[in-house]
């Protein structure tokens, strides 16, 4: 039953994303939606995704990161982290996100989410 919960509720977030790209003169800028549609993600996969980027981000900036990030994120990093595609991926895999980090750098960059972080690591892949 909880998994049919977790199905319908995922169904209205798909929907929502799909609205929010049918209502928009430029469709194709929602590359980061089309992905989490595509490869069936739910809502709290994407918290998942947009926290670790505002972890990496913080600690990219500041070098150090804050309390204010939620425990399960800070679980999915390793203790002394750093910035890294490696990391952002070994997070990832962690997450059971079996996503492709260079692609979803790339979509969310053409989203415009985190574009500063995301030319970051994707400059560290071509190193």
């Amino acid at each position: 039953m909880n998994e049919i919960v977790e199905q319908i509720n995922k169904l209205k977030y798909h929907q929502r994303l799909l609205l929010t790209i049918s209502m928009d003169e430029e469709p194709e800028q929602y590359s980061f939606f089309h992905m989490i549609i595509n490869h069936d993600l739910s809502e709290k996969d994407t918290k998942i995704i947009v926290g670790l980027l505002q972890t990496l981000e913080e600690k990219r900036v500041n070098n150090t990161i804050s309390d204010k990030h939620e425990k399960s994120i800070l679980a999915l990093l390793e203790k002394d982290f750093s910035v890294t595609l490696d990391t952002f991926q070994n997070a990832l895999n962690k997450a059971n996100l079996d996503l492709d980090p260079v692609h979803l750098l790339k979509a969310l960059k053409r989203q415009h989410i985190c574009i500063e972080l995301c030319d970051y690591l994707l400059n560290d892949s071509n190193k």
